[in-house]
């Protein structure tokens, strides 16, 4: 008997978050330059081509193909929600449309591929803004988690990318031109 006739496939799941990471633990961040601001969170946009799929188990190890990873759930609302709560979490002030400063993204990559290891990557095209919309610094943000576990299994998955996203997140604090683009702007000097 192999597994995959046992095997539910993993479609329409909701997501879940479930991070392993602890941020913690993580490289410590200068956060000084971010106690003056207040960003909003505007909703994200997912620009991502198939919209449902969230990951692949590509082993073929105990499945006769590809086995994709779909959800029905709103990417773009479950990545915004949880950016800017591990924004939070950092002790970074978020809060409503009154903020001083106002972060939007695109969601490019927010994808799982199961092989011999699970390794997500969570890529954003993050943008500053001022509070009369001009773009005050944009880039590209990126984060990857890689964990191993039980072969399909959908735990395993949300773990990974919970854990992307709060490396996302790590990495945009880390990033000097966005620290920059916020001590200008946290200072008036901005537009």
């Amino acid at each position: 008997m192999t597994v995959w006739a046992d095997a539910v496939e993993l479609k329409d799941i909701p997501l879940q978050w479930k991070p392993k990471a602890d941020i913690r633990s993580f490289r410590a961040v200068d956060l000084t330059v971010f106690q003056k601001a207040d960003f909003f969170v505007k909703p994200f946009t997912d620009l991502r081509k198939n919209k449902a799929e969230i990951g692949v188990n590509i082993e073929r190890r105990d499945f006769p193909g590809d086995m994709p990873v779909t959800t029905k759930d709103n990417v773009a609302q479950w990545v915004g929600y949880h950016f800017g709560k591990t924004l939070s979490d950092f002790d970074i002030k978020v809060g409503n449309e009154k903020g001083t400063l106002t972060l939007e993204a695109d969601i490019l990559k927010f994808y799982v591929v199961e092989k011999t290891s699970y390794k997500a990557e969570v890529s954003l095209k993050v943008r500053l803004l001022s509070k009369n919309n001009t773009v005050l610094w944009e880039d590209m943000i990126s984060g990857t988690a890689t964990r191993f576990g039980k072969s399909y299994f959908d735990i395993n998955y949300f773990e990974s990318l919970s854990d992307a996203m709060l490396y996302t997140v790590h990495t945009l604090l880390q990033n000097d031109s966005f620290k920059q683009a916020v001590r200008k702007a946290s200072a008036g000097t901005s537009t």
